[in-house]
């Protein structure tokens, strides 16, 4: 139970964050499909993956994790990504006691079974991908599942057992065939030994055995097998409808899948995989310990660490690119080579060495497991942010939710268009040098609102891209952003609209170009009101509760990410205004300022006197009674340099204002307040 605890503790690291660790091209198209279910309530087969234009939907696999999560999402108030990683955990869960049931199958007493899932809760792959917006775990729960109810149907022929094997192939086959062929080989290669050894022989004449086993195989395959090849082809006609998706169909991605000539044997495939082996699932000493282990004290079970070990490099035989170059697909193999450790375990415990020798060195392997975990996984999963760049910032803002995005430089990845919560069309890589493709491809798009373009600033494409794209997508052709080397076109009828109205006026490393820039700002003079706010405005002050009614803000208000966590930009005069009952209440709110305010490079008069930090209760004529106030120097007093959490309570006689104010230091300068402020809630 610790080690369960642990892993419940481990998956949950940054549970809070937007950003999906490992894997974010593949997590950030099924958060996308996600969304968009959600948002257009479309349950559908023909379920939205708007990455490759019209029509949106470019199926990959059964959508029934997707609904899952938006099912509990609706349900829960969840957030999606919390809903995606709720039901990814679950779903690991859920596949223990399958194993647990399996490895009786192999002979193991129930307290024997215990060491070998004692490396699966401590294996750094099962911590860290357990909680990925992925479909992996629940292909896996579904692949054992079957495994485990097909043995028992076939051998005991239990209708019962039959139903389950059926649904969960079912299961399997739809969410993700290649987890499903994996767990086909053991069960395909038990399947003939029963039927070899009920094959009619002298001492057992007659075939009656052998065609009775034959009829419960069959029964319990069939109807996976013909879902599973319905969905493809339903998958397949679906993807043939979009002519950007051409490369995505089944018969076009064999030699990805099954490996292109010469992937088998190709050293560099070979380093990939021990690299996820080495990295993800076992600390080499763990590997060593336990294979030497097998080897020397575990006779008995050699023919067991073979059977599991055979099938884990059967899934590298198999698919060898697709383990190679993505390490979350060692989620449906993992497990096998986990067993086959675990009997190095099994064989240590049943050895004659004293118990106070035997227990300290299982310890001593998980120990390893999880320091192994710590020292590389852990330390990509421990990062809270809101997840996306400036770019996606930009993009969320400047864009309407109506509206498309094109864009021709990150191959069909779904991370823009998800963090930026967009429909789009990406040009996949080379693809923007081909006219014709290009030509067709904006062609397609005909009728649909484009707001932006996104195209690289040195290498746009073939000559005349962005003139084509003026022409059919009515982008305009002077850019108005710069992001890593990217260009940022916006829609002409809109362009000066869009930047007039914008509030927010930078973007994390995004450079406004000549003439783009907005100039003014209303926020800096004007009282803004929450309410009149577009919903992308209103997300800067997501982390208020409640939000604030209006606002003030000399530079406009935006969000700053420092040390993965967001931040509200709050540089003087800043003034939030929030409407309360009467009664008591409690404001909590963090607050920093950005270490270059203070940085001891500066010359002395080049750092900030620091702020000054209130909250005052309004009165119906304007005035304000202070509630709190504090001067806040982080170049002189060495406290103030670290994020703050400022308490205030208070009493409001009668319902009201309070207004949270942020200006400059005593020397009235606001030279380097770089301000920000973190969460704030009002009680």
């Amino acid at each position: 139970m610790l080690l369960v605890g642990f892993h419940f503790w481990g998956a949950r690291v940054a549970w809070s964050s937007n950003n999906p660790p490992g894997g974010e091209f593949r997590q950030a198209q099924t958060a996308l499909s996600a969304y968009f279910i959600q948002q257009e309530n479309n349950f559908s087969l023909a379920y939205p993956t708007p990455v490759l234009g019209k029509p949106w939907s470019v199926p990959m696999e059964f959508p029934l994790y997707q609904w899952t999560v938006v099912l509990l999402s609706n349900a829960t108030g969840l957030d999606l990504t919390q809903a995606g990683r709720t039901v990814s955990l679950a779903c690991f869960y859920l596949t223990l006691p399958a194993i647990f049931l399996l490895l009786g199958h192999l002979n193991l007493t129930p307290v024997r079974r215990l060491p070998v899932l004692g490396l699966i809760l401590t294996c750094p792959l099962y911590i860290f991908y357990a909680r990925a917006f992925l479909i992996e775990t629940m292909a896996l729960m579904f692949s054992v599942w079957f495994l485990l109810a097909f043995i028992h149907a076939v051998e005991a022929g239990d209708r019962r057992w039959l139903v389950l094997a059926n649904l969960m192939g079912i299961g399997a086959g739809l969410v993700k065939v290649t987890t499903f062929m994996l767990y086909l080989i053991p069960a395909g290669a038990w399947g003939l030994w029963i039927l070899y050894h009920s094959r009619s022989t002298e001492h057992n004449p007659g075939w009656k055995n052998f065609l009775l086993f034959i009829r419960w195989i069959g029964s319990a395959t069939a109807v996976p097998f013909a879902v599973t090849l319905w969905w493809l082809h339903l998958a397949d006609t679906t993807k043939a409808l979009n002519p950007n998706a051409e490369f995505l169909l089944s018969s076009n991605l064999t030699g990805f899948n099954f490996g292109f000539a010469g992937a088998r044997l190709s050293g560099a495939i070979w380093h990939s995989l021990w690299d996820v082996l080495r990295l993800n699932l076992a600390w080499p000493p763990v590997l060593a310990a336990c294979g030497l282990g097998v080897a020397v004290l575990g006779r008995r079970w050699w023919a067991q660490f073979a059977i599991c070990l055979a099938v884990y490099l059967g899934a590298q035989l198999l698919f060898p690119q697709l383990y190679a170059w993505h390490d979350y697909y060692s989620v449906a193999s993992g497990v096998l080579l986990l067993g086959a450790l675990g009997f190095g375990l099994v064989a240590l415990l049943e050895s004659r060495l004293p118990r106070l020798v035997v227990l300290p060195l299982i310890l001593a392997v998980f120990g390893g497991q999880l320091g192994l975990y710590a020292g590389h996984l852990y330390r990509s999963q421990n990062n809270v942010n809101l997840g996306g760049s400036g770019l996606t910032e930009a993009l969320h803002y400047l864009t309407r939710p109506d509206q498309m995005i094109v864009m021709a430089t990150d191959d069909w990845s779904s991370i823009t268009p998800y963090y930026a919560r967009r429909r789009a069309l990406m040009i996949r890589n080379g693809k923007e040098h081909d006219r014709t493709f290009v030509t067709k491809a904006f062609a397609s798009l005909q009728g649909e609102p484009v707001g932006a373009v996104i195209l690289s600033r040195d290498n746009p494409g073939f000559a005349g891209i962005v003139e084509l794209a003026a022409a059919e997508l009515r982008i305009d052709p002077q850019p108005v952003l710069e992001w890593h080397g990217l260009n940022v076109f916006l829609n002409a009828a809109r362009r000066r609209d869009t930047l007039a109205n914008l509030e927010q006026t930078h973007f994390h490393e995004a450079v406004w170009l000549a003439d783009a820039e907005p100039v003014g700002n209303p926020s800096a003079t004007t009282w803004i009101e929450y309410a009149r706010m577009r919903p992308e405005q209103r997300s800067s002050f997501q982390y208020m509760d409640p939000q604030p009614r209006r606002f003030l803000s000399t530079f406009g208000p935006g969000l700053s990410m420092i040390d993965g966590r967001p931040w509200l930009t709050a540089h003087p005069d800043t003034r939030l205004r929030f409407a309360l009952p009467a009664g008591p209440h409690r404001l909590s709110a963090e607050f920093r300022m950005d270490p270059g305010c203070y940085a001891e490079a500066l010359a002395p008069g080049d750092r900030s006197d620091g702020v000054g930090f209130a909250v005052f209760a309004i009165a119906a004529d304007g005035s304000g009674r202070t509630l709190f106030s504090r001067h806040i120097n982080p170049a002189v007093n060495i406290p103030d340099r670290g994020p703050l959490l400022i308490e205030v309570d208070f009493t409001l006689e009668q319902p009201g204002e309070i207004e949270l104010f942020i200006g400059s230091g005593p020397n009235g300068s606001n030279s380097r307040d770089w301000a920000l402020l973190g969460p704030v809630q009002i009680d």
